[in-house]
């Protein structure tokens, strides 16, 4: 399960590394993601090489990817997206002949560039039917929150899936195209939504309360979670990290923190109860539920101080509006860390992912090769 937070989807890429040194070979049947790390679900679904090849060649996209390959820096762009937010927020819901404004910056760079890494033809990702051909791939899922009905959506691909319907929270089983993926990955305001039948859709970090929710429905009796949220202690937690009044850069941080990465750890916390509950019952009363193995890796450095230190390599006019915001006046911009999609940050990530993977090398191979729940 690859977890979401922009650019940090990173730091699963450093943690796939390890694993693939450890097991070259090995066979992953079901693949799920949401915002960002439905970029590296999709990679690895319609791959058709080897486990260690389809992850060095993610290693090499995600560590010569730029700003610029993700959305429009000039400042005529720029510009004009705020000029237009602007003319919107003071019309009073007065018609305006002015295109409506969807989004903060112009992402046809990233729709571009998802087609031409996935390798899709016309759109549709081949590689996944290829791998659900082959046995090589039970199913995928990928996780978008529909913001004309309010609902999360996991689209599915693969072989005798069996949708599902929850509160809030439903499966559509479809054949995956980039713009699945674009959908998955549009950070609220930020970048635009992406439509999709017949409605318009965005990051599914937004909606998705249980993000090992897809992978459980799958039929996975063994998760592997890869967050991008470093857990701070007790002394941590409590400095704070702005002084004064909270710039807005701040409080979106908090936001993007709240909707990215406090699911995935609520929803941990539920699995380990319900495992904790069902081991005391005999399995004839566990009624249709059955206890899954979890095991949940995170950073052992706070990714949001570290992107600080790369801030200043950001492109001239996107940096300036950053600095607006108040990117400078807090010791850990969230904010940014979730944009920074600058290749010397993006590899200080991997590399931290691989450390972090290699320390837990023994858990994971006992993980990987143990049985079931």
């Amino acid at each position: 399960m690859l977890s979401g937070g922009g650019a940090r989807a990173a730091y699963h890429v450093g943690f796939l590394r390890a694993t693939a040194r450890l097991f070259p070979n090995l066979i992953i049947p079901y693949v799920t993601g949401v915002s960002a790390g439905a970029i590296n679900a999709a990679h690895l679904a319609s791959h058709h090489g080897r486990f260690i090849q389809a992850i060095e060649e993610l290693s090499h996209l995600w560590g010569h990817l730029t700003v610029e390959d993700v959305f429009r820096t000039d400042m005529r762009t720029l510009a004009g997206n705020v000029v237009r937010w602007a003319s919107q927020l003071i019309s009073g819901g007065v018609p305006s002949t002015t295109r409506l404004v969807r989004g903060m910056v112009d992402t046809d760079p990233l729709r571009s560039y998802l087609n031409d890494t996935l390798h899709a033809v016309g759109g549709k990702l081949t590689g996944v039917r290829y791998n659900i051909e082959r046995g090589r791939l039970k199913a995928v899922a990928i996780s978008t929150s529909s913001y004309t009905t309010g609902q999360a959506i996991t689209w599915v691909q693969g072989r005798g899936i069996e949708t599902w319907e929850r509160p809030h929270r439903g499966a559509r089983e479809t054949a995956l195209t980039v713009e699945h993926v674009m959908a998955s990955t549009a950070i609220p305001l930020f970048f635009p939504a992406v439509q999709l039948d017949n409605g318009w859709h965005g990051d599914g970090s937004v909606r998705l309360t249980a993000p090992l929710s897809p992978a459980v429905h799958l039929g996975a009796r063994r998760i592997i979670a890869i967050s991008t949220r470093y857990q701070r202690t007790d002394e941590e937690a409590d400095s704070p990290e702005v002084l004064g009044y909270p710039p807005p850069a701040q409080v979106a941080g908090a936001i993007m923190n709240s909707i990215f990465l406090d699911m995935l750890d609520n929803d941990a916390v539920e699995l380990q109860r319900l495992n904790t509950l069902l081991f005391e019952l005999s399995p004839e009363r566990w009624h249709g539920l059955r206890p899954l193995k979890l095991l949940v890796l995170r950073p052992s450095v706070d990714l949001g101080r570290l992107a600080s230190d790369y801030e200043p390599q950001l492109p001239r006019a996107f940096r300036f509006l950053l600095r607006g915001l108040g990117t400078r006046a807090t010791n850990s911009p969230d904010l940014l860390s979730f944009i920074l999609f600058q290749p010397d940050y993006l590899r200080a990530l991997m590399e931290i992912g691989e450390r972090d993977a290699l320390a837990r090398a023994d858990e994971i191979r006992a993980f990987i090769l143990g049985p079931a729940a």
